[in-house]
This record gives structure tokens, sequence and C-alpha cells, in this order.
């Protein structure tokens, strides 16, 4: 795709928040096309946006031509979720676009959203509720799970920003001791993994913890990688 068409297929792609700003609603881009943004070289599918209302943005969309695609479950990548969203498909056809409640993400609109002339979160207020949503899954679906720790990772694995310690002076005091275990080494994305860190934060925020270079001993098998025996 030559540069001519592909800003043209961005402008496309991100009508839905265009008009959804142009009526005054909070809206935020999520999930893949928040990480491309970031730096993460992912393939985008489904459009997904986070709103306060998820009725009052479809019908709005519905006015501009959108029509409610009702086909099928509603997913989250490849997790079949049971969690409010509305799927509307473009005038065209061939793209869809699904709200989400911010809310159920974790995601509070700050009070400057519309001042700014990106559809993007900021870095810090997109891997805050990533995590939080990951740590606070309201049920145990492993795709869904595994959907939000692969979206976490690849953040970890491409965005330059993530690599330095001081990264997490912009995060929320209860996801620091997270972005420091994560460049110590720890094995991400497991279930042990998540509930360390789950409890670690429960504990910090009830005043029980304090912030340290990393939460465990590296000798723990079930959240640092075991050496393999060179002479096995």
């Amino acid at each position: 795709m030559n540069p001519e068409h592909e800003k043209k297929a961005h402008i496309n792609r991100y009508e839905p928040l265009r008009l959804l700003r142009r009526n005054k609603v909070p809206c935020v881009v999520w999930f893949e096309d928040t990480l491309r943004y970031y730096g993460v070289p992912t393939v985008l599918f489904d459009l997904y946006i986070l709103v306060p209302n998820i009725e009052v943005a479809a019908n709005l969309l519905i006015k501009e031509g959108w029509v409610l695609d009702t086909q099928g479950p509603a997913m989250i990548g490849n997790a079949e979720v049971d969690l409010p969203q509305s799927r509307l498909v473009s005038v065209c056809g061939q793209k869809k676009t699904v709200l989400l409640p911010a809310s159920d993400w974790k995601f509070a609109f700050p009070w400057e959203l519309q001042q700014r002339a990106s559809y993007f979160p900021s870095f810090p207020e997109f891997l805050d509720a990533l995590v939080e949503s990951w740590l606070d899954c309201p049920f145990e679906d492993p795709f869904l799970l595994l959907h939000l720790a692969c979206q976490i990772g690849y953040l970890y694995a491409h965005a330059g920003a993530l690599q330095e310690r001081a990264f997490a002076k912009s995060l929320k005091r209860q996801h620091r001791q997270f972005h420091y275990d994560v460049l110590a080494g720890m094995v991400t994305g497991t279930a042990q993994f998540r509930a360390h860190e789950r409890a670690v934060r429960d504990a910090f925020l009830q005043g029980q913890y304090e912030l340290q270079e990393c939460s465990a001993y590296c000798d723990n098998a079930q959240l640092f990688p075991v050496a393999s025996d060179a002479h096995s």
C-alpha cells in the first residue's frame, strides 16, 4: 500500500471515532490498534473502541449508516465473552467496529480527553488498564486471559520505553511493582505470575507491602525461568 492509500485507510478506519468526538462522546481506540500505535508490529482486526455508554455511542453510529451486527457471540480476540459490547458494521460493510464500556476495561476518561487530538490513550493509561484488566479479569476464561497477557507481553517486547525502570513513575502506584518484576526477568503471562502479582498489588493497596527492585527471589522456579542443565 502506498503512503497516500495508507493515509486514506487510516482515516476511514477511525471514522467512527471522529463521529463520536464530533457528538461529544468520549472515546479511545483499544487493543490491536493501540498496540500498533505504540510500536507493536501487529495485524489489525476489528476496531475496538472504549466509550462511557455503548448504547448511546451505537445509536449515534447507526444514525450515520452503521448497522448492528447481531450474528455470532460476543468476542474479544478468540475469546467468547459474557461482557457487554456492541458490534457494528461500517457503511461499506467491510469493517467491524466493536464498542466496549470503558469501565469494564478499567479505563477512566480523563477530563482533558476532548482536547486531545489523538484517538489513542496515553501509553501509561493503556498499560495500567491492560494490567488491571488481566489481574482482575471477572471470569477465568483462558482465552481472554491469554489475549490480555499477550497484549501486555507484546508491549514489553517491542516498546522501548518499557525497558526503562523509570517508566514505573508514569504508572499507577499499585502497578509499579508489576513493571519492576517484568524487568527483573519474571516469566510473565502465567497463572503463577498473575496470582503473585495480584497478591502483591492487593498487599500494597492495603499498606502491607513496600515497592522493591523485585518482589520475589530469583530462585523461585514458579516465577523465573529455570536454567537448563548444560550437562544433562
